[in-house]
């Protein structure tokens, strides 16, 4: 069985599994994602998503907890069936904008309960063409990889990694209390130098693809599928 097999419903499984993570919930559009019927096959309580620009239906038939038609997901937020609300596992995969991925990443971990993860897909685009940051019909992963990797880097006391499947799946993991902190306190010190490094690409789409391509071993932590599941295992 092939690397490329293995999903983003099977890392989400295999986390839930490892780590005992009973809730979900999943933020997408409708031309991302298109997993959640596996999802709710893991057996998750509640399984939600949040769906936006939401031009039509999802083509799986299944209930959508809180809809846009654009790309402003603040009423969603505000509903009082999700205000306040945690999840153990949240699964992100936005339209590819800069600005829609980094709100949906930063609202992802807001909303993930000590102990649970965040999941974001398509943080290693295959080819340049696919990290355009502008929407094209395709194979468009769009700039999440560097929303992504911008919030793991502006918080240096969380711990991630990234998984080398399905167009690169990137796993934060949310510490539990102060204690978590200042286990990785040593790790914070050691990514300094390779925040300084990506921050001074800043806006600068082209170079940020060219040091993800030089570098994303150790921009991502990358792992493949089967390292990652020998690990959880």
């Amino acid at each position: 069985m092939t690397l490329d097999y293995w999903n983003k419903a099977h890392i989400c499984g295999l986390l839930s599994v490892r780590f005992g993570l009973t809730s979900y919930l999943e933020i997408n559009t409708s031309t991302t994602g298109f997993r959640y019927a596996e999802a709710r096959q893991l057996g998750f309580q509640p399984c939600m998503r949040l769906v936006y620009r939401t031009t039509e239906l999802p083509l799986d038939g299944l209930p959508v907890d809180f809809s846009s038609a654009d790309d402003d997901i603040a009423a969603c937020l505000k509903d009082a069936r999700l205000k306040g609300q945690t999840f153990d596992l949240v699964f992100v995969d936005p339209h590819h904008t800069y600005e829609c991925s980094a709100r949906d990443i930063k609202e992802a971990f807001r909303m993930v309960s000590p102990g649970g993860a965040v999941v974001v897909h398509d943080c290693l685009p295959p080819h340049r063409a696919a990290a355009n940051p502008s929407f094209f019909d395709g194979e468009w992963c769009g700039v999440t990889y560097k929303a992504y990797i911008d919030f793991v880097l502006g918080n240096p006391d969380l711990d991630y990694f990234t998984v080398d499947a399905d167009y690169g799946c990137g796993i934060i993991l949310k510490p539990i209390g102060i204690g978590a902190k200042i286990k990785n306190w040593l790790r914070a010190r050691r990514v300094r130098e390779l925040k300084g490094e990506w921050q001074a690409i800043g806006d600068d789409f082209d170079a940020a693809f060219d040091k993800l391509v030089t570098d994303k071993t150790r921009l991502l932590r990358l792992v493949d599928f089967s390292l990652l599941r020998r690990k959880l295992s």
